[in-house]
C-alpha cells in the first residue's frame, strides 16, 4: 500500500468504530473492501475532497429488554484514505451488498 494511506479519526461525543478494510492495488485500480455489519446502505456516505476519501457509516443497534451481555456497539464507522493524485475521481465506483462495501 505504497500510495494509498489510511487514518482514523475520533469524536468526543459519538463512539467511532473503525471498520476492517482490505486495500488492494493492481495495474488498473485500487480496490477497498470494508466490512460494515449492521449498516444499511442509506447510512453510508463517501466523500472525496482534496485527495482524501472519507467513509462514514452509522450503525444503530436495537435493544430489547435488559442487556445481559452486550457486544454489539452502536456508533459511527469512519475511515479516511489519502488518495493518490493519479486517481481520476470520475472513475470511482462503489457497491454495497450484505454489509460489505466495495470501492
Amino acid at each position: 500500500m505504497s500510495d494509498l494511506q489510511t487514518q482514523t479519526q475520533a469524536s468526543a461525543s459519538t463512539p467511532v468504530l473503525v471498520p476492517p478494510v482490505d486495500v488492494y492495488e493492481n495495474d488498473d485500480e485500487y480496490r477497498l473492501i470494508a466490512d460494515l455489519p449492521g449498516v444499511v446502505s442509506d447510512d453510508v456516505t463517501l466523500d472525496l475532497d482534496r485527495g482524501e476519501l472519507t467513509l462514514v457509516a452509522k450503525r444503530t443497534v436495537a435493544r430489547e429488554g435488559e442487556g445481559l451481555a452486550l457486544g454489539r456497539r452502536e456508533g459511527d464507522f469512519r475511515r479516511v484514505f489519502k488518495v493518490p493524485e493519479l486517481v481520476d475521481p470520475t472513475t470511482i465506483e462503489a457497491s454495497f451488498e450484505q454489509g460489505v462495501l466495495q470501492i
